[in-house]
């Protein structure tokens, strides 16, 4: 059985009192922002997610790591408004491509049913000619 993927967004409102910033530790100059997400995104969703990132011409001065249900943010203080425009960007392409992907899942669902249809209407065909010909047989 072939699994569709889900799509993923932050929980909203985001509540920017309730975010979790710490200085990273490993890089003087940057933070780690915690963005809650509404679901714990499957591995579809996360591979494709990593695929968007990489893909984007910001990724330079940012690194983003889903762990749970939490997506976190780590970067530099500078134009962070930016950064989490984004990251909702981001998101949005991801939920877009998981959207193509559970529909050419459901295209290889439907191909596979048939194909199992048509095998069982060749085993009906089968026996039906096997029944015809062994009354020749006699």
């Amino acid at each position: 059985m072939r699994e569709l993927a889900k799509k993923v967004n932050f929980v909203r409102p985001i509540d920017v009192d309730k975010l979790v910033i710490e200085k990273d530790p490993f890089h003087s100059n940057a933070y780690i922002v915690d963005f809650a997400l509404d679901s714990e995104p499957c591995y579809v969703w996360q591979t494709l997610f990593d695929l968007e990132c990489r893909s984007s011409l910001h990724l330079w001065d940012r690194k983003v790591m889903i762990v749970g249900k939490k997506l976190k943010l780590v970067t530099t203080p500078n134009d962070i408004k930016g950064k989490v425009e984004w990251l909702e960007k981001t998101i949005d392409a991801t939920n877009k491509r998981v959207e193509e992907y559970n529909q050419n899942q459901e295209k290889i669902r439907t191909a596979e049913e048939e194909k199992k249809k048509d095998l069982e209407t060749v085993k009906v065909i089968r026996a039906d000619v096997k029944t015809k010909l062994s009354k020749w047989a006699r």
